[in-house]
C-alpha cells in the first residue's frame, strides 16, 4: 500500500505486540523523532504508538498490520524545530532548559536527535524518578552523542546515576542531597553543550528549586496549557504544544530494557553472590510528613541514616561505588541488579560478575518479570 503525505503532515500509526509493520519512504523526506529515515529502505514498527514527519511532503509504502494508522495535520515539529534553530544560532547563550509536561520523553529525543546530526552531543539528565528513560527510581544524567533509533532508547553507557529507590519522593531530603550530588558530579564534567532536564510533574516550589540549583535558563512546558500557565519561575518559559502521541512508561518496562534491550538483544546474567556485600538501606522506609506527627513531636530516626537491611526477592539492587559506609550517601552506582533468591543471594545481572565494592543500596523498587 501506497500513501502521500503533504508538506507538515503527519502518519501516526499504532502496533501492538503480536503484529508485524513496516515502512519505506519511496520519495521526499520524512523523519521518526528527529530520525531522518533513508529513502527505499524498509524501517520495521513495532509494540509502539509513532510519528512520521515529513517537512517536504513524502510518498510512502506500508506494508503489514497494525491497530491504527491515520494522516494529520496536527503537529508539533515544526515548533521544536524553531527552537532547536534558535539554540545553534551563535548569539544564542540559553544552555540549561528544564523540560516538564505531556510528552516531555518524545520531545528530548528529537531535538537531541537534531543536535546529533549536526555532530553535536547534548546532556540528558532525568530527576523524574518514575519515567525511568534512564533506570527507575534514580537520578541520572547520560552525555549522548550518538543518535537515539527511532525503534530503540537512550544508549546506556558512561550514565552517571544515584540510586533513590523509589518512584516517589517520601523522604524530601534524601531526594535533595542526592539531587545536590548528581549537579556537584554534572560540574566537574565541566560540558559545554545543551542541558535538557527532565523533570517530574511537581509545585512551582519544586521547580524554583530546580531552578536555582542547576542555574537554568529557560523553562519547557510540552503539551499542558494549563500546566505552563500555572508554574511561577524565575525565567523565561516557552510552551511547546502536543501532538502524536504519549507513550506509557512503566517500571517494569524500564527495569525489562535494561536488563534485556528494546528488542530483547541483551541477554542478563543470573548468579550466585559469594563474597561479603552489605545490603543498605538510607533513611527510613515510610517517611510521615511533618504535618502527621503529634503536636511538638519530632522524629527520632535520622532521615539520611544509613543501616542495615535484610535481602529481599525481587528487590532492585543499586550497586554502590562507596568504599566506606559514609560514602554511601554520596557515592552514585555502578550499575543495577535484582535478587532472584535471597536464601542464596542470588542476582539478575547485566554482566558476568560484580564490580569490587561492598555495598548495595536496597530500595522499594519491586521487579519479577525475568
Amino acid at each position: 500500500m501506497e500513501l502521500t503525505l503533504l508538506k507538515n503532515q503527519e502518519y501516526r500509526v499504532e502496533v501492538n505486540d503480536t503484529q508485524k509493520f513496516k515502512v519505506m519512504v519511496m520519495s521526499g523526506s520524512a523523519e521518526i523523532k528527529g530520525q531522518e529515515l533513508i529513502n527505499e529502505k524498509w524501517y520495521t514498527i513495532k509494540n509502539t504508538k509513532t510519528v512520521i514527519f515529513t517537512y517536504t511532503g513524502c510518498k510512502l509504502k506500508i506494508d503489514g498490520t497494525c491497530d491504527l494508522q491515520f494522516i494529520s495535520n496536527n503537529t508539533n515539529v515544526p515548533d521544536i524545530l524553531k527552537l532547536f534553530t534558535s539554540l545553534i544560532n551563535k548569539e544564542c547563550n540559553d544552555k540549561t532548559f528544564m523540560v516538564v509536561g505531556k510528552g516531555r520523553t518524545t520531545f528530548c529525543t528529537t531535538i537531541i536527535n537534531y543536535f546529533i546530526r549536526l555532530h553535536k552531543k547534548v546532556l540528558f539528565t532525568e530527576i523524574d524518578l518514575k519515567k525511568g528513560n534512564i533506570f527507575p527510581g534514580s537520578l541520572s544524567t547520560i552525555h549522548v552523542d550518538t543518535l537515539v533509533e527511532y525503534n530503540e532508547h537512550f544508549k546506556l553507557s558512561n550514565v552517571l546515576s544515584f540510586y533513590y529507590g523509589s518512584t516517589e519522593i517520601k523522604n524530601k531530603d534524601l531526594y535533595t542531597l542526592l539531587l545536590s550530588r548528581l549537579k556537584e558530579a554534572i560540574d566537574k564534567k565541566k560540558v559545554d553543550d545543551l542541558h535538557l532536564i527532565l523533570c517530574p510533574e511537581e509545585t512551582s516550589k519544586y521547580y524554583q528549586e530546580i531552578v536555582k540549583m542547576f542555574n537554568v535558563d529557560k523553562l519547557i512546558c510540552v503539551g499542558d496549557e494549563r500546566k505552563f500557565h500555572m508554574i511561577d519561575v524565575p525565567i523565561n518559559k516557552m510552551f511547546i504544544p502536543l501532538s502524536g502521541y504519549i507513550n506509557d512508561s512503566s517500571v517494569d518496562k524500564s527495569i525489562t530494557r535494561y536488563f534485556n534491550g528494546l528488542n530483547n538483544e541483551y541477554t542478563p546474567y543470573s548468579f550466585c553472590v559469594k563474597r561479603k556485600w552489605n545490603v543498605v538501606r538510607v533513611g527510613e522506609e515510610c517517611l510521615a510528613p511533618e504535618s502527621a506527627l503529634p503536636l511538638g513531636g519530632t522524629r527520632k530516626l535520622d532521615i539520611l541514616e544509613i543501616k542495615d537491611v535484610k535481602l529481599e526477592n525481587n528487590c532492585v539492587l543499586g550497586i554502590s561505588d562507596a568504599k566506606t559506609s559514609e560514602e554511601i550517601i554520596k557515592s552514585p552506582v555502578l550499575g543495577y541488579c535484582v535478587v532472584i533468591n535471597q536464601d542464596i543471594f542470588k542476582i539478575l545481572c547485566t554482566q558476568t560478575k560484580l564490580p569490587k565494592c561492598s555495598y548495595f543500596i536496597q530500595g522499594e523498587i519491586k521487579y519479577s518479570d525475568f
